[in-house]
């Protein structure tokens, strides 16, 4: 046990024992051009290799939530079918913004949002609802947010430690 007893955990997993869909997801994300891709801060980057994983899976499921243009919305987290606000966890949910869309996403998978939220913001640059919400935004650009957190932390999982971190891909 460290000095500060916390227990100590198993190895870290690798990208490689992680869930096929994440994996099958990572692949066919669209390249993101460099010039839009913010690394991931060094105080994300150092978390746990469990809470990085806890990231990355919260991210790929809420961008999988609103991969469809018609699953996405605006002003509220969550919206039914027919555009009335509901809660993210209700059975009615079925569009969401980018922020509700990782509400629900670590709902379902009981992983904390923090760092995904975090993760997200630091693309955007400023608040995720207040960016989601700007008139001039479009699906297409949550989207490209979404996959440019995904793949900063996929990059700072795998620059630990000469591809021994926990999204390195054996």
């Amino acid at each position: 046990m460290p000095f500060d007893a916390t227990p100590i955990i198993d190895d870290a997993k690798s990208l490689g024992e992680l869930d096929g869909a994440v994996l099958g997801f990572l692949d066919g994300l669209a390249v993101c051009e460099s010039r839009n891709l913010r690394p991931i801060p060094p105080w994300h980057a150092s978390l746990h290799p469990e809470r990085m994983a806890g990231t990355l899976r919260v991210l790929v499921r809420a961008r999988e939530l609103i991969g469809d243009e018609q699953r996405w919305c605006r002003r509220t987290y969550a919206r039914g079918w027919r555009g009335i606000p509901v809660p993210v966890q209700s059975a009615a949910a079925h569009r969401f913004c980018a922020l509700g869309a990782i509400m629900r996403a670590g709902g379902e998978l009981s992983v904390p949002i923090d760092d995904a939220h975090s993760a997200l913001e630091w693309q955007t640059i400023r608040p995720v609802q207040d960016w989601n919400d700007d008139p001039a935004r479009t699906h297409r650009d949550v989207l490209a947010v979404f996959d440019a957190s995904i793949v900063a932390i996929e990059r700072s999982g795998a620059s630990r430690g000469s591809g021994s971190g926990v999204f390195s891909r054996r």
